[in-house]
């Protein structure tokens, strides 16, 4: 996996928004908006952080920071593309979008995408309800005591509960 690098952004995280239970798995360098955006698609440069909790992106800025950070276990898809050496990194959650440009290698980039579908593969399973126990098969002895219920009931005749009883306590 590719070592967490240190640079401006990284370390701002690490020292202002990093939880006590995380440990930076992944930082690569890149930006989210778009290049001459404006507004809300206004191109910010920072990095990209991955924990075993978050996905986040986090820029330190002279005029003011951000910070995007999505639970691993909230990610719904992951995308990915590569265009001309620029490689997008788009994560989505039922309500969310963190779309994530960088021009890091190949390698880098695909060890990334499949570290984060192997921690989602993980959440996905711890967060699988637990099947419950199947009920205990019919003793023999269950099967007589629900042969006398019939019998008493009238639907099985004193003969035919008589042969089925010898039947299940040959079986004991």
């Amino acid at each position: 996996m590719a070592a967490a690098k240190e640079n401006k952004h990284h370390l701002h995280f690490v020292q202002t928004k990093m939880q006590q239970d995380e440990t930076p798995l992944v930082s690569m360098l890149g930006w989210i908006g778009e290049v001459m955006g404006k507004g809300k698609d206004q191109q910010f440069n920072g990095c990209f952080i991955l924990t075993r909790k978050r996905a986040i992106f986090c820029r330190k800025g002279m005029m003011g920071d951000i910070f995007q950070a999505m639970p691993i276990d909230k990610i719904s898809s992951v995308e990915t593309m590569t265009r001309m050496g620029q490689r997008i990194l788009t994560l989505h959650t039922s309500h969310d979008e963190l779309k994530f440009k960088t021009f890091e290698t190949a390698e880098v980039f695909d060890q990334t995408y499949n570290h984060i579908e192997s921690l989602r593969h993980h959440a996905a399973r711890a967060a699988a309800p637990v099947a419950a126990p199947a009920p205990a098969a019919d003793t023999p002895l269950d099967r007589l005591a629900k042969l006398g219920a019939l019998r008493d009931a009238g639907v099985v005749t004193p003969e035919e509960f008589e042969t089925k009883k010898r039947e299940l306590l040959a079986q004991i």
